[in-house]
């Protein structure tokens, strides 16, 4: 098969790796559609906070956004079949401690991560081995262009759910990337009151395409917040969080920054504000899955370039293209 492999900091190629096959539990799968995050492109750069404290190392295969199709599955395999279109999970537990038996794998202490952690390859590749119990089929209605945008989807709907977004909040998203815009059309899908923040007029022209209100950060003004969602992974932005919150405001943070950044504790004591930091959506990819099924038109948008596995080692030196008015995810049909 045909894989990409980041061979070092800023080294990338497209090569012939052996075929994967699938053992007992495992599902291999012929990837159609695979998307590229800004976590590609740090592991590329060399950047990427898990390179820095050890505990991932190159070289290793990336990708973790993705949609295939079933070509066989390995022994004790019950729940899918060949021909079956999925997606699947990023964080992968042992599969018998406590976290992972309470519905909180991506907490496992043993957990690897599809194409970023423990040197488990991932998608970026023509096949994929991945256990079954990782594997979500997907629901009717949802090809592999959507199935392969379920993932980071299920972050910000995890986002969106932990902060408790309801009829009549004010949301404010950081960021009009893939990961802001998820959060802002699934708080406005919530009955809430969405404005997304972003520099680039550009970007908030995007956004206000979908019907959500739309601010330059220098235009806030005295406007407050009941739910903020940090989507960019900027420090500056972290660090000024509070300046549009309300009382009782609930945070989540999406966005990873390099390192830590800082938060007001005083600050957030006084407003007894909560803050949600979300690390994974394992436990809200079916949910995200399911209201594709429904958004499906709307979602497709925010798909703004289409590129061959050829194109990845470039792209990753370049940097993920945003055309202007274009959606701002990368993926790679296959």
């Amino acid at each position: 098969m045909r894989a990409v492999r980041i061979t070092a900091p800023n080294e990338a190629t497209v090569l012939e790796r052996p075929d994967p096959q699938a053992g007992p539990g495992e599902v291999l799968i012929r990837i159609e559609r695979a998307g590229l995050c800004g976590t590609d492109v740090a592991l590329f750069r060399g950047t990427m906070p898990y390179l820095a404290d050890g505990r991932t190392t190159l070289p290793l295969q990336p990708g973790h956004e993705w949609a295939g199709r079933v070509v066989s599955v390995g022994e004790r395999v019950t729940a899918i079949a060949p021909g079956d279109l999925v997606t699947g999970d990023t964080f992968i537990g042992c599969g018998t401690c406590a976290l992972c038996t309470s519905g909180r794998h991506h907490l496992c202490p043993d957990h690897l991560e599809l194409g970023v952690l423990g040197q488990l390859d991932g998608a970026l590749a023509e096949l994929l081995v991945v256990p079954e119990r990782a594997v979500h089929r997907l629901p009717a209605g949802v090809d592999a262009d959507l199935g392969a945008m379920v993932e980071p989807a299920s972050c910000s709907l995890r986002g969106v759910r932990l902060t408790a977004v309801g009829p009549g909040d004010r949301v404010l998203v950081w960021g009009a990337g893939t990961l802001g815009m998820f959060a802002a059309l699934f708080a406005a899908d919530s009955g809430a009151s969405v404005t997304v923040v972003a520099r680039r007029e550009s970007d908030r022209r995007f956004a206000s395409d979908f019907g959500l209100a739309t601010r330059d950060p220098a235009d806030l003004g005295d406007e407050r917040f009941d739910v903020i969602i940090e989507a960019t992974g900027s420090a500056e932005v972290t660090q000024r969080l509070l300046d549009d919150a309300t009382a009782g405001a609930r945070i989540a943070l999406l966005g990873v920054p390099g390192g830590d950044v800082g938060l007001p504790s005083g600050r957030l004591i006084a407003l007894d504000a909560t803050v949600h930091a979300v690390l994974g959506g394992s436990a809200d990819i079916d949910e995200a899955a399911r209201r594709f099924a429904t958004l499906g038109d709307t979602v497709r948008r925010l798909i703004g370039s289409v590129i061959t596995l050829d194109d990845v080692p470039r792209l990753l030196a370049e940097g993920l293209p945003r055309a202007t008015g274009a959606g701002p995810k990368t993926q790679i049909r296959f």
